[in-house]
């Protein structure tokens, strides 16, 4: 894939080597020229000096090319707008950095395949490296209004239950089944068996108590 990335700092870097290693194109547009040559001598990409919200700056990198934009500044404001200029282009994915999580639903809003909030997935990983439980939030949603949980099922009584019969909390609900590395999508009559890894979508305020009906 060629793949441009908008903003040079220490995300875009990481990035960078993984996609490298791959074998992917990768060009990185940096505004600032000093890090823009630091970039250039510590990494095997086209190094692009300029304002990722140009869109002559866009076509020297060339952006008529690219299968995929990451925008990674740490500015949302910049990132929103650069979002709004690529939506001129072709472009099959275009991936965002949100720094607000409260803004994220303004970058779906114009169109981002992706938008990702490095403040939310730190705190899933703090969130689950504290509880140590079997249950781990994988993804926080909105606003960290709602997340994303795997959690086993531990709780002998709802062993061989329907999901329509496990009463949940109001604002929770099973979405997903691995069993014996078979993903099962749930539906209301599906059984769960002891063992099972869940996959819910609940509200942050009763996710607790959704894990305490699984594991009782």
């Amino acid at each position: 894939m060629y793949i441009i990335m908008i903003g040079g700092g220490s995300t875009a870097v990481a990035l960078a080597k993984h996609l490298l290693s791959e074998n992917h194109e990768v060009v990185i547009i940096e505004k600032d020229e000093t890090r823009a040559k630091e970039l250039a001598e510590t990494l095997d990409a086209l190094i692009v000096h300029g304002d990722g919200s140009d869109p002559a700056i866009l076509k020297d990198a060339g952006i008529d090319n690219a299968d995929a934009v990451v925008v990674l500044t740490r500015d949302d404001n910049t990132n929103l707008a650069i979002c709004q200029i690529l939506k001129k282009f072709n472009i099959k994915r275009i991936v965002a950095r949100v720094n607000d999580p409260s803004k994220r639903d303004l970058y779906i809003s114009l169109g981002t395949t992706a938008a990702i909030s490095p403040i939310a997935a730190v705190v899933s990983y703090f969130k689950n490296a504290i509880t140590q439980g079997t249950s781990k939030s994988i993804f926080s949603l909105g606003k960290g209004d709602a997340e994303i949980i795997e959690a086993e099922l531990t709780n002998p009584e709802l062993d061989g239950r329907k999901i329509k019969d496990i009463e949940l909390p109001k604002g929770a609900l099973i979405a997903a089944i691995s069993r014996d590395g078979e993903l099962i999508i749930a539906s209301p009559n599906e059984i769960v068996r002891k063992g099972d890894i869940l996959l819910l979508v609940t509200k942050t305020e009763v996710s607790r108590d959704a894990i305490t009906v699984l594991k009782e």
